[in-house]
C-alpha cells in the first residue's frame, strides 16, 4: 500500500525538482569531499559516507515499501544491485577520492563534465540512442579540455597532480555504465530500492578495501564541522540527489538526464573558491570551457528545455 502511494508521489515530482537536486547536492560533493580528506584517509571516507547513506536509504525503503518488499527486490535483482553497487559506487567513489585527494577541487569538478559524454557513446552502443555528427565533434572538443585540465596546460604529465585527473576521469566513466546498467533496473524497480541495495552493497566492497589501504594510516582530529559535513554528503548527495536523478532517468533518455551535468562544475567551482580559497588557472578556465563546450555539442540534440510530462512518458520505456 505503502509502495502504491510511493509509487503515485513519485508521478507527481516535478521534472524541474528532479533536474535541479541532483545538481545543487552534487555540485558540493568535491569541495566538501576536500575537506574531509584532510582528517579522513581517502577509502575510509567513502566507506564511512556510503555505509550511513545506504543504511539511511534502507530503513526509508522499509517505511516506504516494508521491509518485505525491500527484500523481494533484492531477490528479484541481486545480481544487477551486485554489479550496480561494485561498479557505481565501489570503483567510482574509490577512484573519485583517491584522484580528489592528488588534485584540486576545480579540476576534478570540471572533469567531472566528461560523464556525459561516455554516457553518450555508451547509449549510443547499448541503449540505441544516435551517435550522430554533432556528438563526435563534441567528444574530441571535450577530449582536448580534458587534456589541458589533466596535465595543467603543459601537455605532459607530471604523474602528480595529472594521476589525480586520471583517476577522476576513471571514476566519470564508471559512473556513465552505472548510468546506463541502472535503466535496464528502473525498468522493474522503484528508484529507492536501486539506490538503497546499490550503496548498501556498494559501502560492503568499501569497507573491505578501507580495511587492507587504509590500515594504519592516522586519522585527523574530527570536529563538530567534520561530523557536520560527513552527515550531509552521507545523506544528501549520496541518497538524496540519486533517488531523485534515477527518477529523473526512469522518466527520460539517459542522454537527456545526463544534462544536467553541465550545471555542476560552475556551482563546484564556485564552492571549491569560497570553502577553499582555489585560485583559478588559464588551464582551467580554458580546458573546463573546451569540456563544457564539447559536452554541449555533444548533448545538444537532447532537448535542453524541460521536458512536458507527455513528452517524458512516451519515453519512459526508450531502450
Amino acid at each position: 500500500m505503502r509502495g502504491a502511494q510511493g509509487l503515485k508521489k513519485k508521478q507527481e515530482i516535478p521534472l524541474s525538482w528532479l533536474f535541479l537536486t541532483p545538481v545543487l547536492l552534487w555540485s558540493t560533493v568535491f569541495p566538501l569531499s576536500k575537506i574531509l580528506l584532510e582528517v579522513i584517509p581517502p577509502t575510509s571516507l567513502a566507506a564511512i559516507r556510503f555505509s550511513i547513506g545506504g543504511g539511511v536509504m534502507l530503513l526509508y525503503v522499509a517505511y516506504a515499501f516494508s521491509w518485505r518488499e525491500a527484500l523481494l527486490s533484492l531477490r528479484r535483482s541481486w545480481r544487477d544491485f551486485v554489479l550496480l553497487g561494485f561498479i557505481g559506487i565501489f570503483a567510482n567513489n574509490l577512484l573519485q577520492n583517491l584522484g580528489l585527494s592528488l588534485t584540486s577541487a576545480s579540476s576534478a569538478s570540471l572533469l567531472g563534465t566528461v560523464d556525459p559524454v561516455f554516457t553518450a557513446i555508451l547509449s549510443a552502443i547499448f541503449l540505441g540512442e544516435p551517435l550522430t555528427r554533432s556528438k563526435l565533434s563534441g567528444l574530441v572538443v571535450a577530449f582536448v579540455g580534458v587534456l589541458i585540465v589533466t596535465t595543467n596546460g603543459q601537455w605532459v604529465g607530471d604523474w602528480g597532480e595529472s594521476l589525480g585527473n586520471i583517476l577522476v576521469v576513471g571514476a566519470a566513466m564508471g559512473y556513465s555504465a552505472y548510468t546506463i546498467l541502472s535503466k535496464k533496473v528502473l525498468h522493474r524497480e522503484q528508484p529507492p530500492m536501486v539506490v538503497a541495495w546499490a550503496t548498501t552493497i556498494g559501502a560492503l566492497f568499501l569497507i573491505v578495501a578501507a580495511l587492507l589501504i587504509d590500515a594504519g594510516r592516522p586519522y585527523g582530529a574530527l570536529n563538530i564541522g567534520h561530523i557536520a559535513t560527513l552527515a550531509y554528503l552521507s545523506i544528501a548527495p549520496t541518497s538524496v540527489a540519486v533517488v531523485a536523478y534515477f527518477y529523473l532517468l526512469q522518466r527520460i533518455q539517459a542522454s537527456q538526464a545526463s544534462v544536467i551535468l553541465f550545471l555542476i562544475p560552475v556551482l563546484a567551482v564556485f564552492w571549491a573558491v569560497v570553502l577553499l580559497g582555489e585560485g583559478l588557472t588559464w588551464a582551467m578556465l580554458l580546458g573546463g570551457s573546451l569540456i563544457i563546450w564539447g559536452v554541449w555539442m555533444t548533448m545538444r540534440q537532447a532537448s535542453f528545455s524541460l521536458p512536458t510530462l507527455k513528452d517524458a512518458e512516451r519515453q519512459k520505456d526508450y531502450s
